[in-house]
């Protein structure tokens, strides 16, 4: 079967989304595979998504994807027989992630050249990697039934006439064997998980730093600093046998401590014969240690809430074009402006009396084709949406892979898989939240020995929360590292001309937080690949303004740091409950969401405050935020008149006359207690939100987009957030 085959196009573009969908549940799968090896269940899962990857890969004739997906297949079915192959060789992990990072390769450069299906050097030279790791768990494996098999004939040889002698013997038998079979499973570098002792005494910086020396004798490449090294590191255990020395070893002990005399007073240097002297008593001293295997670091088996991959509903898809989503979409907002112009025909059939039986059947018809549209609108923007976890499952691949490039220990915490996002915010959401989740592990996270000393775990943690809000979502990264030096960070800020001088000083914590989305700044005094120009934060920023999103950010200093994101849940019509006011000569549409009291206050009760009116209202102070003036809509709420009063209208709040006004209490993010003054509530509708499509409308301060409404109207529509923030 041919990938070129026309017909078969569209199924092996089917092919390629599969592919991308099983890399990511690889990924996630692998990331808790390191973290609880001894998981069986996701052991059998990656063993049956990698036979599934080679099935459908030879269908097509994929020949790299499918022979790579084989071999690691063979790698998977040992592990499932016995998982506890991964605890001797946790390498084997390693291996799985540069297979799955292979295969994200190749789809990728199939999308440009789609025959790229055969094996190339690089692919074959992996395969020898996996077929060298198969037969090195095969040859370890035998030499550990070998030592089993030996021990047992010693056991049968002994237990009929055990006395203590022979009990002595088996003993040291078993621990032999023991040491025998930890030491037999060690990976390359594992080397760094034996310990040497002697009598209580912890000798094995010294072994691991005279054996580390002593191999670059042997190869030449020492220094004058390496032979002092040594000679320290020879003193440092020669002092510390010569305290716990028994008579078994007395005698090479001091061999050492004349070899060492001999070294300083007759001015020697580490060539070839003293290089073999001390190499050689070394290796004699060490048949006296006692050798023992440190157990690996116990992997956290904590499943990060929401880290582990999802396990998805099967679900048919079908691929459709997002312009014909986005036209269908624009042709239902201006369906649900037209069923507002039913709702205003039937207001003014009433005012015109027609019979009201037909007006009720009219109202009845107009109705149900109104809730109809709604409900189709719904539809068709769920089928825009997508759930956040199409971005969240890919980080805690993420933070693994940098943890691991720069030395530190690092877990995954996710929740809020679910919460839905339209698809067209997906690319600058996920950009947005990579350079946070960067930033966390490699600038917030210490190291594992600075978060001992500080008293936390060694292994920090990240975690992303995502909640719904209305119709908005928000996103919090966090992170329980070192939080912000905030006076570093103005010292920076004003290094790299981003403040003046005098603004450090006197700047508030809240806005030394905020410059890290300063563009161009950074703490760190030199960039890496991974930090370090000062570019990360600032996409932060720029991909949130881009959807009028916003950012905060919460600093805990030594405690870690919180940034959260809020988003529009789409990009798309939104339908909405609102009131309609007038203001001025002027008619404005606030969501209901927004309004949390329409109040009737006296004119009378309402009072001059700091060149603010105010006003109370079940027992609490209201203050009122001046529209008119804000808008530049004649004489503000919040001016007292001149002598002689105002002009009459409900503007002039000071003036002596009597009679009411309306107030809109706001609802915003917390109980602001803020409200507007309304020449008129005009009544309640539904809209249809568009948002601004002119730069030059998106730059005006109090309003979040336009409405049409049923009599051919445009209407601006309040933003309360921004009046409260005014």
């Amino acid at each position: 079967m041919s990938v070129t085959d026309e017909n078969l196009a569209e199924l092996f573009e089917q092919y390629k989304d599969e592919v991308r969908e099983t890399i990511e549940t690889l990924d996630n799968e692998l990331v808790n595979l390191e973290q609880d090896p001894s998981n069986s269940e996701t052991i059998f899962s990656l063993f049956r998504h990698m036979h599934s990857l080679k099935g459908s890969s030879k269908m097509f004739n994929v020949d790299n994807i499918a022979t790579i997906a084989h071999r690691l297949e063979d790698l998977m079915s040992m592990i499932d027989k016995n998982n506890a192959i991964l605890g001797k060789h946790p390498k084997v992990v390693d291996l799985l992630f540069k297979g799955n990072d292979i295969f994200r390769d190749i789809i990728s450069r199939l999308e440009e050249d789609i025959s790229y299906t055969s094996m190339t050097g690089d692919h074959m030279a992996f395969v020898a990697e996996i077929q060298a790791q198969v037969d090195k768990i095969n040859r370890r494996d035998s030499q550990l039934v070998d030592a089993a098999r030996k021990l047992l004939e010693d056991l049968e040889n002994l237990l009929p006439g055990m006395e203590e002698m022979e009990t002595e013997a088996l003993k040291k038998d078993i621990a032999d064997v023991t040491t025998g079979l930890a030491l037999a499973t060690l990976e390359e570098d594992g080397a760094n998980q034996i310990r040497f002792n002697y009598n209580g005494a912890d000798l094995t910086e010294s072994v691991r730093t005279m054996e580390d020396l002593l191999a670059k004798f042997k190869e030449g490449k020492a220094g004058p600093e390496d032979s002092k090294a040594f000679v320290d590191a020879a003193n440092g255990l020669y002092s510390l046998l010569a305290e716990v020395a028994t008579e078994d070893a007395m005698g090479l002990i001091a061999e050492l401590g004349d070899g060492l005399s001999l070294f300083a007073e007759r001015q020697l240097e580490m060539d070839q014969m003293m290089t073999e002297f001390f190499g050689a008593m070394l290796a004699d001293l060490k048949q006296k240690f006692q050798v023992e295997v440190e157990a690996p670091a116990a992997k956290s088996s904590r499943s990060s809430k929401g880290s582990a991959a999802l396990k998805e509903p099967q679900v048919k898809t079908i691929r459709v074009d997002e312009a014909k989503i986005d036209l269908f979409l624009e042709s239902v907002g201006r369906l649900i402006t037209k069923s507002e112009i039913l709702n205003h025909l039937q207001f003014s059939f009433r005012k015109a009396g027609v019979d009201i039986s037909l007006l009720r059947d009219f109202s009845t018809v107009s109705r149900t084709i109104s809730n109809d549209i709604v409900n189709l609108q719904r539809s068709i923007m769920e089928v825009r949406q997508v759930e956040m976890n199409n971005i969240l499952k890919k980080f805690p691949r993420l933070v693994r892979d940098i943890s691991h490039k720069i030395g530190k220990e690092a877990e995954m915490s996710i929740a809020g898989e679910r919460v839905p996002i339209d698809k067209s915010l997906l690319d600058d959401v996920e950009q947005a939240m990579v350079h946070i989740v960067r930033n966390a592990v490699d600038h917030g996270l210490e190291s594992p020995d600075e978060r001992i000393a500080a008293g936390k775990p060694r292994r920090g943690t990240v975690s992303i929360n995502v909640t719904q809000e209305e119709a908005a979502i928000f996103i919090e990264v966090s992170d329980d590292g070192r939080g912000l030096d905030l006076e570093k960070i103005k010292a920076k800020a004003v290094e790299r001309g981003v403040i003046a001088p005098e603004q450090q000083v006197s700047m508030s914590d809240k806005e030394a937080e905020m410059l890290v989305f300063s563009s161009g700044l950074s703490t760190k005094d030199k960039a890496t690949d991974l930090s370090g120009r000062g570019v990360g934060m600032d996409v932060v920023m720029t991909n949130l303004k881009k959807w009028n999103g916003e950012v905060t950010v919460d600093n805990r200093p030594g405690r870690g740091l919180t940034v959260g994101m809020r988003l529009p849940i789409t990009n798309t019509l939104l339908t909405k409950e609102a009131i309609m006011l007038r203001v001025g000569a002027s008619t404005f549409c606030l969501p209901l969401e927004c309004v949390n009291e329409i109040v009737t206050v006296p004119r009378s009760d309402v009072h001059h405050h700091k060149e603010g009116a105010v006003f109370r209202h079940r027992d609490m102070v209201i203050s009122v935020i001046d529209l008119k003036s804000l808008l530049g809509l004649g004489e503000g709420v919040g001016r007292r008149p001149a002598p002689g009063g105002g002009d009459g209208s409900l503007g002039g709040v000071f003036d002596q006359g009597g009679g009411t006004l309306v107030f809109i209490i706001l609802r915003g993010k917390t109980d602001t207690r803020q409200s507007i003054l309304a020449d008129e509530i005009l009544g309640q509708q539904k809209i249809v939100i568009k948002e601004f499509e002119l730069e030059t409308f998106r730059k005006l301060p109090y309003f979040n987009g336009l409405t049409l409404l049923g009599d051919g109207r445009v209407v601006l529509i309040l933003d309360s957030d921004k009046l409260i923030e005014s």
